[in-house]
Parts: structure tokens; sequence; C-alpha cells
């Protein structure tokens, strides 16, 4: 979860022109327990990459190590904010970036060592929802597709528990209930844990890998519901709250669920927890 210094990173979520209808799949690979990668390519004969898919991100960041290799010019970027402390990165512009059959020039994209990010520095990068910008996404984790869906597209089925969903600064908040009590969670692939933000944690310590480095937390079992759907007992680490406002008070993986659809138009997301 990053926060840019500065400058807004908010995506329009919900107001996306309309296109004929299309819906381009492609795999999901999974790096480690909670997370998936995806092939990304730079346009034909390009290079193919795998990035990251975090939709916990609101822009996406190509490895310092992969920008070298590729020959392409960086400058100076931002400083972003992050649960673990501030991070300075640098920018670039892809000319083409294509996921599947969609494709878009001229991608303007952060540089970053992911390693410095928290995040395994095998990966060529992190798939932010600036990129991630169709009017349906659907991660199908059980089948292990991606699926981004343009226009009225209704060749992939809508499934699971409808819930409303709102943005703020550009991601994705769910109402949820933890041992009771209401919160409101960041959707994110790029988390392998529940998180709760919390200014005085409790319970075992615990390392939790973040956006910015290693933080420690404390976790504890903790019951989840999300509208109507009990998902049980989780695993919640508890940090302290970050002292940067991020619109929500925690981040809720998509590891707890066998398949998400958000629904950008209708301001909803459907989620059919793992059983």
């Amino acid at each position: 979860m990053l926060t840019r210094r500065g400058a807004s990173l908010a995506i329009t979520l919900w107001l996306v022109a309309s296109g004929s209808g299309r819906a381009s799949t492609v795999p999901l690979h999974p790096l480690s327990a909670g997370l998936w990668t995806t092939p990304v390519d730079a346009g034909p004969g390009g290079p193919v990459w795998h990035f990251l898919v975090d939709t916990g991100t609101t822009q996406t960041i190509l490895s310092d190590a992969v920008a070298r290799r590729a020959g392409l010019t960086v400058g100076a970027g931002p400083r972003l904010l992050t649960p673990a402390g501030p991070v300075d990165v640098g920018e670039t512009t892809l000319p083409v970036l294509r996921v599947g059959a969609r494709s878009r020039r001229d991608v303007a994209v952060l540089v970053a060592d992911l390693s410095v990010l928290g995040r395994d520095p095998r990966i060529d990068g992190i798939l932010g929802m600036d990129v991630l910008d169709a009017e349906r996404i659907v991660l199908d984790l059980a089948a292990g597709e991606l699926t981004l869906v343009d226009g009225d597209s209704d060749d992939v089925a809508r499934r699971g528990t409808a819930l409303p969903a709102r943005v703020v600064a550009g991601r994705l908040l769910l109402d949820v209930r933890l041992d009771g009590r209401a919160r409101t969670l960041v959707l994110d692939s790029g988390a392998t844990a529940t998180v709760v933000y919390d200014p005085a944690p409790a319970g075992a310590a615990v390392d939790l890998r973040t956006a910015g480095g290693v933080a420690i937390g404390r976790t504890r079992r903790t019951e989840l519901a999300v509208g109507a759907v009990v998902v049980g007992p989780v695993r919640a680490v508890r940090l302290l709250t970050p002292p940067v406002p991020t619109g929500a008070q925690g981040l809720l993986p998509a590891v707890l669920f066998a398949r998400i659809d958000i629904d950008r138009r209708a301001g909803l997301v459907r989620l059919i927890p793992r059983r």
C-alpha cells in the first residue's frame, strides 16, 4: 500500500468509458502464499515481464534492475509514503504496456528497488490499479486467471456475494467486521495476511513484509465477516496506525477468497470465499 507525497494517485474507479464489450484473460502464477504474478509485455518483440498483481497499489512500479536491462531513461520520481516509512523512487515511461489483449501506450510508471519495497526482487514489477483499469477486474484465484473486461461484455459470469465498494485515494475499500467491530479495509491482492491498524497493537510479535520494508506487528486469530459472509477465524496482524492517512483501517488480502469480481461501473465487489 503506497501513497505518493505531493500528488494524488487517485484513479477514476466508477466513471470509465464504455467499450464494445471485450474480455481479456491472462494466467495468474503463484509467487508465494497469497501472492500472484501475471505476464506483462512491452509490445511486439518486446520483453515479457512478470508483474505482481497488486490491487492495493495505485500506480504500477517497474524494477530498477529491469529498467536498466531495458535501457530505459529513469528520472527522479516522487517520495512514496509507506507503512514502514518514506521511500524515494524513480520514474519512466513505457512506450507500450500490454496485459493480454489490452494495450496502453506511453504509460508512466515508477521505478524502484523492489526489495526495498518489501517485495521479492525476482519479480519484474508491480501491476497497480492505474493499469488494471478495465470496467471489471475478475481475479479467479481458484482457476489461476485474471480477466479484464471492457464494455458491456457478459461473457464472464457475475458470481459471488455482492457488496458495495468505494474508493479513497485510488484504493478500493470494503466494510467488514472483525470480532464484531466494523472496519474499513483495502481489498489488497498484494497482502498475505489481514492487517489491522491499531494505535496500541497487542498479541504475539511477528515480522510482516510490507511496502517499505519489514514491520513488526502483533498477531492473533480474529473472526472476520464480509457482508453476510462469515469468512471465519483468520490470522490478523495488527500494525501501528500509519502516520500518513490512508482512508482505511487495514488490508483485506485476496488470498481469503476463491474469486473476486470488481465491477467499477456498478460500484460493487462480488466475493466467493475459499472453502
